[in-house]
């Protein structure tokens, strides 16, 4: 009698045990959670305050002297695109489907009040993610500028060489007209649409490509 007195008190003592670790847990839970919540209300806005300005500041380098404004028509358009894109309906006869290619905000370019091109965020997959980039478009479709805004999930000492101008200014001169394309040999040329990759990183280089490829039709579509 009095054993079974005490495996029922033990058997209580271990309920009681459980309810009050799952409380603690769940209390400790809630408190985490409350904290984390308020945390991310207080940075949001500053993290994208200064991921805005760090955007301006690409596209002033891009587009020198220009304003940047927004269109609906343009981001219609740009939505539709992205759809085809992700689809697989878009492609580059040298780069194959560009599914990867993303493109974030397009951005009429004006000077003097004129519309005078576009301003573009767009992004390629890379070797380690996607490789993110602004550029500037003229009138004429062709490239003023190019920034690698983050290609920190690419390999250092490799793909991240992707920021060197010496490298990404081998698109100013490109246009929309062309399908730009990576070549190995050392042979690429603006006017013949082709880049040369950089060494032991051909992917980032493609990603990078592939990327303008994109934007060039998206650019050539509004035209």
């Amino acid at each position: 009698m009095a054993n079974n007195e005490k495996k029922e008190a033990a058997a209580v003592q271990g309920k009681s045990t459980l309810v009050h670790d799952t409380v603690c847990l769940f209390v400790i839970t809630l408190i985490a959670g409350v904290l984390l919540g308020a945390v991310y209300t207080i940075t949001f806005h500053p993290i994208e305050k200064q991921k805005d300005k760090a955007k301006q500041e690409a596209y002033a380098a891009v587009y020198d002297g220009a304003e940047f404004k927004q269109d609906k028509d343009v981001d219609a358009a740009l939505e539709k695109f992205n759809k085809d894109l992700a689809a697989g309906k878009v492609g580059s006869a040298s780069q194959g489907s560009l599914s990867d290619v993303q493109i974030a905000e397009v951005l009429k370019a004006q000077v003097d009040g004129q519309d005078a091109g576009y301003v573009v965020t767009c992004s390629g997959k890379g070797y380690g993610g996607a490789v993110t980039m602004a550029l500037g478009i003229d009138g004429e479709g062709v490239i003023r500028g190019i920034q690698i805004t983050d290609c920190s999930n690419e390999t250092p000492g490799l793909g991240q060489n992707s920021t060197n101008k010496d490298w990404n200014g081998q698109f100013v001169g490109t246009n929309t007209s062309q399908d730009i394309n990576v070549v190995k040999d050392g042979s690429g040329s603006a006017d013949a649409g082709t880049i040369n990759a950089i060494s032991g990183a051909t992917i980032t280089s493609s990603a990078v490509t592939r990327a303008v490829d994109g934007v060039f039709q998206f650019i050539a579509s509004l035209q």
